[in-house]
C-alpha cells in the first residue's frame, strides 16, 4: 500500500514539475500601415504583414522560442479617406503562403483574438493585416492614420 502511494505521489510531483518549466511569452511587431491605393472601379486594398524572423527571437531563451499560442492582440489602423473600410487578420503557419484562417477585426481598433490559439509559435509564422475599401469613383491614395501591432502571446510547451 506504501508502494503504491509513493509511487503515486513521485507520478504526481513529476507531472507537476513538467509544468512548471512552461512560460507565458509574448512577442510584439509593429509597423506603419501602408498606403492604400483607391481605384475609382474597383476599390482599394492594403496589407500590413508580421512575420516572425529567426533573428528577432535571438534574445529570448533557446527553449522558449517555440510554443502554443494562446493569443494573438493586434492594433490595428484605419483609413479615415477611404469609404466602407473592411479589416481582417489572418494567420498563417511557418512558411506557408496560404492562411491558414482568418477573423474579421474593426478598422482602427485595438483587441483579442482567441481564433489562433492552439497553433504552434515558431520562427516563419506570419500574422497579416488585411484593409479593403470601396471605390469613390476617383483614383486616389488613402493614407492610415497610424501604426498597427500584433502581439503573439503563447507558453512555450
Amino acid at each position: 500500500m506504501k508502494i503504491t502511494s509513493i509511487a503515486v505521489t513521485l507520478a504526481f510531483s513529476l507531472a507537476l514539475s513538467g509544468q512548471a518549466f512552461a512560460q507565458d511569452i509574448s512577442f510584439t511587431k509593429e509597423s506603419q500601415g501602408p498606403s492604400m491605393l483607391i481605384l475609382s472601379s474597383s476599390g482599394g486594398q492594403a496589407t500590413n504583414t508580421f512575420s516572425v524572423l529567426h533573428s528577432e527571437l535571438s534574445d529570448i531563451p533557446y527553449g522558449s522560442k517555440e510554443g502554443t499560442i494562446t493569443s494573438i492582440s493586434y492594433v490595428s489602423t484605419t483609413y479615415p479617406a477611404s469609404f466602407g473600410e473592411t479589416a481582417e487578420l489572418c494567420f498563417y503557419t511557418a512558411y506557408t503562403n496560404n492562411p491558414l484562417t482568418c477573423t474579421a477585426i474593426i478598422p482602427g481598433s485595438e483587441g483579442d483574438v482567441t481564433t489562433f490559439n492552439g497553433q504552434h509559435f515558431q520562427a516563419g509564422v506570419t500574422v497579416k493585416i488585411f484593409h479593403a475599401a470601396d471605390s469613390t469613383g476617383s483614383i486616389y491614395f488613402a493614407q492610415p492614420a497610424g501604426e498597427e501591432s500584433i502581439t503573439f502571446n503563447y507558453t512555450t510547451n
